[in-house]
């Protein structure tokens, strides 16, 4: 009975462990990712300006 006890207490302390585990990426984390879109769209924008001018916009030549 003893060693049922023991079972049952470890298999839901598995359980509770598994679940915090899998709520998701941390407000910290959402933020730092949001921070590197934000720069990566930036820097993408920079990139543009610095293209030259097409000639024909659409034409795919």
């Amino acid at each position: 009975m003893k060693q049922l006890s023991i079972l049952v207490l470890l298999a839901s302390a598995f359980v509770l462990f598994v679940l915090g585990c899998s709520s998701g990426p941390s407000p910290e984390q959402q933020a730092r990712e949001a921070d590197q879109q934000r720069d990566a769209e930036r820097q993408q924008a920079e990139f543009r300006k610095g293209l030259p001018p097409v000639a024909n916009p659409g034409r795919g030549w």
